[in-house]
């Protein structure tokens, strides 16, 4: 892969990670399910204590179950982004979330609202020339928990 071509790939997946945050944030839950390979892998165990998350469909029904009665808003900044071959890549984007959950539908007993700071860990790959994430993981460095 030339340079041209390794700048082209590395600005695509920094535009599936914008539209990561946004649909996520705007809840467009279709959207956000296309971003992911069929295959991928979510791990937020570091969060939830749960076992890595495959497939589409079980990515899409735990992260509306964290924050479908919320209104969120995520962050990413600093991508560190290899590329591993054509069709493959990694990244390190550090991130800042806020949730704030309506009254009474936290999942965290006593607690209305968190924001969250840490890094996403990912791997990417090229399918029918989009790039998608294949594997994600969540890591936490700080919690604040704000109590309802």
């Amino acid at each position: 892969m030339d340079a041209l071509d390794s700048l082209l790939a590395i600005e695509a997946i920094r535009a599936v990670k914008a539209r990561y945050c946004r649909l996520l944030d705007t809840k467009d839950w279709a959207g956000f399910a296309a971003l992911f390979t069929d295959d991928a892998v979510m791990d937020v165990s570091q969060d939830t204590g749960n076992p890595p998350i495959t497939g589409t469909a079980a990515i899409i029904a735990q992260v509306r179950f964290a924050v479908d009665h919320a209104a969120t808003s995520h962050q990413v900044h600093t991508p560190e982004i290899t590329l591993d071959g054509t069709d493959a890549a990694k990244g390190v984007w550090a991130m800042q979330d806020r949730v704030a959950w309506k009254d009474g539908k936290s999942p965290i007993p006593g607690v209305a609202s968190i924001t969250g700071y840490g890094q996403y860990h990912e791997t990417y790959r090229r399918e029918g020339g989009e790039w998608k994430i294949a594997a994600l993981r969540l890591s936490r460095f700080h919690v604040d928990m704000h109590p309802a």
